[in-house]
């Protein structure tokens, strides 16, 4: 099994694990407690380590010169928390601190694995590899993403729920197992020491102050990290959207599970797109077209009177992400300086789910004052107005390929 396999299996591995852990946990919120709130404040203490956390996690990476015992490291760790949540469920040991601390011990773990990979693929791949690499990486993510999520439903209505984790204890052992064929580079990269990387000086724990430095130094990335804080802040409260859609507008609450399963594979079917793609369409090409595409397809879904049309509207929302993410990761690895590049692009991407609180609180208060078609009018118009002018002044330039 060559580098690429391992890491795209990997990969598939850990996000099928990860899914089971996530839902579990709500599950079990839910089960124990019996109070939203719970639930809540879980997420919203696991979301803030990830913030806080981007900076330092990306310099700890770039310190380190061999990132394959690192990430087995980080697996390994992993592995410990989950087991550590699993005993506190088989003991039926219901204290709502403990859980969360070992929730976000394992988050923290967890978060290592990605900037070691957006690292790695720098190391083992040439350049113009990059966004087929993370292409595939997307495909396996999300794939694994949808089957760990069909799975847990049919499990959970005959397996205790403890067992849900003992699945994602299994995953990292085997990708640990797996990743010790990796390959690495018989020359380590010289880690981040001294002046190295020097033009990215800034607080370890200030993340603002990596990206403006980025910024600074790259312009063009500008109007495409605006649109990714935006976007960000539309797409937060996708479950608010499909819960109002199916119960409001078509009176069927259980298509909220058809809309949400139509997103992700729309989600799934962008990154096959851009796989086999790429080499035919440039990366400022791929973005523009995700600029446009997401408040149109927000458009058709939110105002659509047809169910069909509706979910059409959702396969195309999703479809459109990957064309972006995909995009931005790859013009991160190609800009950045390898020296700081886990540091920085760590800190770029938490940047950008910053924003994600104020879509969670602030959309659904308007969408209560005006209503989900509304909303999806003004809210799809005003952000297709906003694509058009950014098209229109030429701001996504090909200096981003």
């Amino acid at each position: 099994m060559n580098n690429k396999n391992i890491i795209l299996f990997g990969q598939f591995i850990n996000e099928f694990g990860s899914g089971f852990s996530r839902i579990a946990l709500i599950i079990l919120t839910t089960d124990w407690f019996r109070n939203p709130i719970y639930v809540g404040i879980l997420t919203f203490s696991i979301f803030v380590p990830e913030i806080l956390l981007a900076a330092p996690i990306g310099y700890f990476v770039d310190q380190k010169s061999h990132l394959k015992w690192l990430l087995i490291q980080s697996c390994v760790a992993a592995a410990a928390s989950v087991i550590a949540i699993f005993l506190c469920v088989y003991i039926n040991l219901k204290s709502f601190v403990l859980l969360v601390i070992c929730a976000v011990v394992y988050d923290v773990f967890s978060e290592f694995f990605d900037p070691i990979v957006v690292k790695l693929t720098v190391q083992l791949f040439e350049k113009d590899e990059y966004n087929k690499i993370n292409a595939a990486i997307s495909t396996a993510r999300t794939s694994a993403g949808l089957f760990s999520g069909v799975l847990v439903t049919g499990l959970t209505s005959f397996m205790p729920i403890e067992y849900l984790f003992l699945f994602d204890f299994l995953s990292y052992v085997v990708v640990g197992l797996i990743l010790l064929r990796l390959s690495e580079p018989k020359t380590a990269t010289r880690p981040f020491m001294g002046n190295a990387g020097g033009e990215y000086k800034s607080n370890l724990w200030n993340s603002f102050g990596f990206v403006k430095q980025l910024l600074h130094d790259f312009p063009p990335l500008t109007p495409v990290l605006v649109t990714a804080l935006l976007f960000n802040v539309l797409l937060a409260p996708n479950s608010v959207y499909f819960s109002q859609m199916s119960g409001e507008v078509f009176q069927n609450v259980k298509l909220m599970g058809v809309m949400d399963s139509f997103f992700s594979v729309g989600f799934l079917m962008g990154s096959i797109i851009y796989r086999l793609s790429y080499e035919r369409v440039r990366i400022h090409t791929f973005l523009q077209i995700a600029i446009v595409q997401v408040p149109a397809s927000f458009l058709l879904f939110g105002e659509s009177q047809n169910i069909v049309a509706t979910l059409v509207g959702l396969l195309l929302l999703g479809a459109a992400l990957p064309f972006f993410n995909i995009s931005s990761k790859t013009v991160l690895q190609r800009v950045i300086p390898e020296s700081r590049l886990a540091t920085v692009s760590n800190s770029y991407f938490s940047l950008i789910n910053l924003t994600q609180p104020i879509g969670l609180l602030g959309i659904p208060m308007l969408i209560n004052l005006l209503g989900i078609r509304m909303f999806s009018l003004v809210a799809g118009i005003s952000y297709l107005g906003l694509a058009l002018i950014i098209l229109a002044m030429r701001k996504i330039s090909p200096a981003l390929d």
